[in-house]
């Protein structure tokens, strides 16, 4: 059976996930947002086409975790300064502009688009594999065309602080995820593995997976994705991946053809419920977003290394990796990542 990028399909064969805060049933991939993304917070600005929320300074700001993740444990950083936070992920099409411009020539095309091309229906999905430099490039080019504006990238205590708000929630809307799994209906606030392993139980869960990593200990093995994953009733997900035998759906070849489409991301701002007190979209989930911060990294292949932080987790993460505590992830920021993105960060002078 040929798998269809779930990008790709046409609505009627997309099987329809609840959406926690949205009006209605909404097709798994918030289709009804990818012309357009949804209206700000009200006191927002638009600046060189990003929509701006206003973050205020916190010079007593401390993280609510050490980079191991030991809650309480966190050092302190203050923010001295109020700034403002892109209330979207850079999209596709927002980073393709970049590149027809003399700015952006010679940076980082991903591989997943077509030809150098956006892949129809992603162009409102948040931008992925891009480097560091070509991130703080966009912000420059940005920069460069908002009088009285300095567009950049956030330190991670920006992010945290305004991913958490004033109560320092454990998610941005609040302390709970929320997250459901009842009858093969998700009801979720984010875009996490859960959403990608219910999808593919939904629409492929009779659909034989091969592990095809040669380090596998099912190497050229088969079996139905029914019998690789599970969700829990509150949005857990277990057979997703197992480090030590290298087996779980991440290991089989219809991931591989999920990751050659660039993953299963959301159009920026297709969670109405996971905006955080600000009014920042997409904080939790989607994609892990870069942050000028370095880090000695804890998590990851990465861990031991001095990398600059990514925070928010992701469309491939766990919901733990999604919190607003969640540290010790980092990348290098020569390297563009299929779970990596980014937001811009703003002060007005």
């Amino acid at each position: 059976m040929t798998v269809v990028p779930p990008h790709q399909q046409p609505f009627g064969r997309r099987k329809l996930l609840r959406i926690a805060g949205a009006a209605a049933v909404v097709p798994l991939l918030g289709v009804p947002f990818l012309g357009a993304t949804p209206a700000a917070a009200a006191d927002s600005v638009t600046v060189a086409g990003q929509s701006l929320v206003p973050a205020p300074a916190d010079p007593d700001f401390v993280f609510t975790a050490d980079l191991s993740n030991t809650t309480g444990a966190g050092e302190a950083s203050p923010i001295d300064s109020a700034y403002w936070l892109g209330a979207y992920q850079v999209t596709n099409a927002q980073y393709a502009a970049f590149l027809g411009t003399d700015a952006g020539a010679g940076h980082t095309v991903p591989s997943y688009w077509d030809d150098g091309t956006v892949p129809t229906g992603k162009e409102q999905h948040p931008v992925l594999q891009v480097a560091l430099a070509d991130a703080e490039a966009f912000c420059d080019w940005l920069t460069g065309q908002a009088d009285g504006w300095t567009l950049r990238l956030p330190t991670e205590a920006e992010w945290e602080s305004a991913a958490r708000g004033p109560d320092s929630y454990g998610y941005p809307w609040g302390d709970a995820a929320g997250t459901t799994y009842t009858d093969s209906v998700l009801t979720s606030n984010y875009n996490y593995n859960a959403v990608c392993a219910a999808y593919y139980l939904a629409n492929y869960g009779s659909t034989e997976a091969t592990y095809d990593d040669p380090d596998s200990t099912r190497y050229g093995e088969s079996e139905p994705v029914s019998e690789i994953l599970t969700v829990t009733a509150t949005g857990g997900v277990t057979g997703w991946i197992d480090h030590d035998t290298w087996t779980g759906f991440v290991y089989t070849d219809l991931f591989d053809a999920l990751m050659a489409t660039g993953g299963l991301t959301s159009a920026v701002g297709a969670y109405p419920a996971g905006v955080s007190v600000y009014g920042a979209y997409d904080m939790a989930g989607n994609c892990f977003e870069w942050t000028s911060s370095v880090v000695t990294a804890t998590n990851g292949q990465e861990a031991g290394l001095d990398v600059n932080a990514v925070r928010g987790g992701s469309w491939y993460a766990t919901g733990r990796s999604c919190t607003t505590h969640y540290r010790g992830e980092g990348r290098d920021g020569s390297g563009g990542y299929p779970t990596v993105g980014f937001r811009v960060a703003a002060d007005q002078s």
